[in-house]
């Protein structure tokens, strides 16, 4: 009995002997799970902010695989999830070396410093999928990163600042790599021997490279890596023709190679293998020919994109014939020619058409929306477009934007796009449209965009419009509207822009549009208004601020130049249009004016704080200016020329801290022009001649500045730069005595003699002096005339009156003290602003290289010549430029004014010398390279503006190699 109670127990000794001396027994069970989480301990530990406590259940008293983003396998970590976690700090992939199990590490979206060069090569070697987007990681790619990963699966480093060159092996070994996303890095050079061997053939379906800096070719060898269902290169530098062999990818859903310098015609063999096609963007290159017939054959296009391009001839009905799937057809700003295909009517999901900026003729299809359509945007403007617009258009109920601009329709405007309930816009402006303006527009319950001046629309307007509540710009100038403004208009809470000028409208202008609450711009020139000006006008102190006001609109400000139109100028809605339209459309030609701003709507639109554009010249207004257009703090431009406005200037307007054009001439007002006109700093066109003003001119700020002429046939008006006021002194004689006379001693007399004659002979030689002195100027004015008369002539846009002295600032926070520059000066610098003197161009002017009489070469910034926005710019930008100190930002030299309101020019931009040594020259090249990015931010078309993610990327590129390795670091 008791040896069998002994047996069993005897074996047992060795075994608990085996688990309390065996280390590695331990390690099997349950020390890894530990390790790992010491691991990731240590990464938690370089976390310097977690706003939402992510890594609050981060504690080793806890299983790690209960701690949030962590998911195990087998009690080992295989996952790491932290994305969208606002976790920040300066970290390292090391403490990851020993996570043997870890397959996948997701960490996008937070904010990181992290060095890619040295970190990627710190991961696990079992690691299949890798996502650190938008971790702002910097550094460049190891070439020996997928090789020495072979098991990656999915890589996404995108939307961060990496940099320097792709190795060309970089992918010779990601035997099994199938999602590959490098996008909006900073990454430079060429990939066009990029290799991409045939083990990518069987597995590789998704690569984005798009948002860097390639150059070169695109890199024919994608082309082996069958599989592919997308490629994005898009918003890069690459050149050449599109490779032929993409015909091969017969799996491809999306092509994006947009926003390249492509060149060459669109490859008949795309056509060939794109049966499963979705998407074709080729917008924004320079691609040539016509569209290649074997498109046809990608049934399953939803998005063709071809905009922006130099395309040209017809487009084949047989093109989309085909195309039931067909979502987005996207032609704009191409040549292409003919009439507009019928087959559109065929693709009935078809939702965007647009045909913007070509030369299309004909008449618009009438059957183009057949029963069923489901189209949403019909933009075709800019176009040779005759006929009258289809009644017809009203059967595609799900309208919500036609654009017919700039063409030659005829006729009027169809009441049935009354029907149209979903209607948000209708833009139709210089056409040839006459009739009235229909009341069944009142119909359209979202009717947002009523644009269609410069027409010939005649009539009142109608009542009936204002059953909607939604309209943000209603634009009739240019028509022959009659009748009186409907007080109505006040019923319109996100109203914007009220545009009814150059009509002959009649009445009082209503006191009602001051309860529209969003008015910003209300242009009322050129009609037959009559009557006193409402106290208040448009947005007031504290309204209410809608959302979204505009959205989706692109503006293009007209400012009108001289006398050959009147009013300040205008706003024109000019999505889809090329801006050198402008010179070219007729009516626009008569006029002389310059474009001040084209763009998409800024999004601060709704937050201006009261009225900034009013303009209500031309009319028959009469009374007094009221005062409470002072608390107008906002407003930019204020035109009340040529009305019957009497009494006197309000003094409130020296609150109106950002006008920057004021013209109240041809009226009848007295008095003294307000001291508080000294504030307006941003003044840079005012026009107060042909009044009964007197009293002197402030000669404080900016008023003695300007022209005499805007002060003209003002008969009490004196001060700079009209003749000195005259102080009236009465002369007094004093009594004579005859005995004092007649008993004054001869000698005194002969003395007196004397000292007359020594006293009118000194007066000749001043006199001479002064006279040999003023010829001498007088000779060299006349030569600076005459060179100013030459340039106005070989130069007959510039309207210049007199050479003046450069306007007086405050220059206390600058470096060093500003130059008084005479314009002849600049002239003779720049060899009269000659094209081999200019260097660079811009949003609001031109910049020249000029050698000073010293020897000194300088940048001369000229800017656009009464330039509201562009003065605003100017003054922040010497602001600016005065106060920053850094190695590769100069000293601001000086500046110079001219000619009528404002045509400013401005030496401020590059250093005090070009200098002549390596040093300097790099520094200038450097200072360049700046430049071009700034162009790139100003760009006509808002489209290739980068965004700051982008300007970030390009500036990273420029700083020096050691401050780039040590902020890498």
């Amino acid at each position: 009995m008791g040896k069998a109670l002994f047996q069993p127990v005897f074996p047992v000794i060795p075994t608990l002997l085996f688990m309390l001396l065996s280390p590695y027994y331990v390690v099997a069970i349950e020390p890894s799970a530990r390790t790992d989480g010491e691991a990731l301990i240590l990464f938690k530990k370089m976390i310097q902010r977690d706003p939402s406590g992510v890594l609050s259940t981060w504690e080793l008293k806890n299983d790690p695989c209960t701690w949030n983003g962590v998911s195990c396998n087998l009690g080992r970590v295989t996952q790491l999830d932290l994305s969208n976690s606002n976790l920040a700090g300066t970290i390292t992939f090391h403490p990851f070396t020993s996570l043997d199990s870890l397959s996948v590490l997701k960490l996008s979206s937070n904010s990181f410093t992290l060095n890619s060069s040295s970190s990627l090569l710190q991961l696990p070697f079992g690691i299949e999928q890798l996502d650190l987007s938008f971790t702002r990681m910097a550094g460049t790619i190891p070439s020996s990163f997928f090789s020495k990963y072979s098991n990656l699966v999915y890589v996404n480093l995108g939307f961060n600042n990496m940099t320097g060159f792709l190795p060309e092996t970089l992918l010779a070994n990601s035997d099994k790599l199938q999602f590959l996303d490098l996008s909006y890095n900073n990454f430079t050079g060429s990939i066009s021997g990029l290799k991409m061997e045939k083990p990518c053939t069987s597995y590789l379906s998704y690569i984005d490279l798009s948002g860097n800096h390639f150059i070169d070719s695109i890199p024919w060898a994608i082309s082996n890596c069958t599989n592919l269902t997308t490629i994005n290169l898009s918003f890069n530098l690459f050149s050449g023709e599109i490779p032929r062999s993409f015909g091969s990818l017969n799996r491809l859903e999306k092509l994006d190679l947009s926003h390249n310098h492509l060149t060459g015609s669109i490859p008949s063999e795309l056509g060939k293998g794109c049966a499963s096609l979705l998407q074709l963007v080729l917008s924004y290159n320079n691609i040539s020919g016509s569209i290649p017939m074997s498109l046809s054959s990608c049934s399953w296009l939803q998005m063709l994109d071809l905009s922006n391009n130099n395309i040209s001839g017809p487009f084949p009905d047989s093109i989309i014939q085909n195309h039931g799937s067909l979502d987005s057809l996207l032609l704009s700003n191409n040549l292409i020619s003919g009439t507009i295909p019928n087959s559109i009517s065929s693709c009935k999901k078809l939702r965007i058409v647009d045909f913007s900026s070509n030369k299309l003729s004909g008449r618009i299809p009438v059957n183009i929306c057949s029963d069923g359509a489901l189209l949403e945007e019909l933009r075709m403007p800019d176009n040779l477009l005759t006929g009258e617009i289809p009644a017809q258009l009203s059967q595609c109920s799900l309208l919500k934007t036609i654009d017919l601009s700039i063409n030659y329709l005829t006729g009027p405007i169809p009441t049935e796009l009354g029907r149209l309930e979903n209607l948000e816009r209708l833009i139709a402006w210089y056409n040839g449209l006459n009739g009235t303006i229909p009341v069944e527009l009142g119909r359209c319950r979202g009717l947002k965009n009523l644009i269609l001046n410069n027409n010939l629309l005649s009539g009142d307007i109608p009542r009936e419009l204002f059953s909607t509540l939604s309209f943000e710009w209603v634009s009739l100038t240019s028509n022959r509207i009659t009748g009186e403004i409907p007080p109505e208009f006040g019923l319109l809470p996100r109203l914007a822009v009220l545009q009814l000028a150059n009509n002959s409208l009649t009445g009082q202008i209503p006191k009602e549009l001051a309860n529209c609450s969003s008015l910003v711009w209300l242009d009322l020139n050129s009609n037959r208004l009559s009557g006193n000006i409402p106290p208040r006008l448009g947005r007031q102190l504290g309204a209410k601020t809608f959302t979204g006001i505009l959205s989706g609109s692109t503006l293009a400000f007209v400012r009108n130049v001289g006398n050959s139109c009147k009013g300040v100028g205008g706003l024109l809605e000019f999505s889809g249009i090329r801006p050198q339209r402008l010179l070219e459309v007729p009516s626009l030609k008569t006029c002389d004016f310059t474009r001040m701003y084209s763009g998409a709507v800024l999004s601060v639109w709704a937050h201006y704080q009261t009225l900034e554009y009013l303009d209500l010249s031309y009319n028959e207004l009469q009374g007094k200016i009221p005062d409470e257009v002072g608390e107008i703090v906002a407003l930019q431009v204020l035109d009340l020329a040529h009305n019957k406005l009497s009494g006197e200037i309000p003094a409130s307007f020296g609150h109106l801290r950002n006008l920057g054009v004021f013209d109240a001439s041809y009226n009848r007002l007295q008095g003294q022009i307000p001291e508080s006109f000294s504030n307006l700093s941003f003044l840079v066109q005012i026009d107060l001649s042909n009044n009964a003003l007197t009293g002197p001119i402030p000669s404080r700020g900016q008023l003695s500045t300007l022209p005499a002429t805007q002060y003209a046939n003002n008969p009490g008006l004196c001060g700079v730069p009209l003749p000195p006021c005259s102080s009236s002194v009465p002369s007094t004689t004093p009594p004579t005595e005859e005995g004092k006379k007649r008993h004054r001693p001869a000698a005194a007399s002969w003395a007196n003699s004397i000292v007359l004659g020594v006293l009118i002979s000194m007066a000749s030689v001043c006199i001479l002096i002064v006279w040999a002195i003023a010829m001498r100027a007088k000779r060299k004015e006349a030569q600076e005339l005459k060179m100013l008369n030459r340039l106005q002539a070989s130069h007959a846009a510039w309207k210049i009156d007199k050479e003046k002295e450069p306007l007086s600032i405050n220059v206390a926070t600058f470096q060093m003290q500003l130059r008084k520059l005479k314009f002849s000066q600049l002239i003779e610098a720049t060899n009269g602003f000659s094209a081999a003197s200019l260097i660079g161009s811009g949003g609001f002017g031109e910049v020249f290289k000029a050698t000073m009489k010293d020897g000194s070469s300088v940048a001369i910034k000229k800017l656009i010549r009464l330039s509201c926005q562009g003065d605003r710019e100017f003054m922040a930008e010497m602001e600016t430029l005065g106060k920053i100190k850094h190695k590769n930002l100069v000293p601001l030299l000086g500046y110079c004014k001219i000619g009528k309101g404002k045509e400013v020019i401005d030496p401020n931009l590059l250093s005090t010398t070009l200098g002549s040594n390596e040093n300097d020259v790099n520094e200038v090249k450097e200072i360049t390279r700046y430049m071009e990015i700034t162009m790139k931010c100003v760009d006509d078309f808002p489209s290739r503006r980068p965004n700051m993610l982008e300007v970030v990327a390009l500036l990273r590129n420029l700083m020096p190699e050691d401050a780039s390795n040590s902020n890498s670091a």
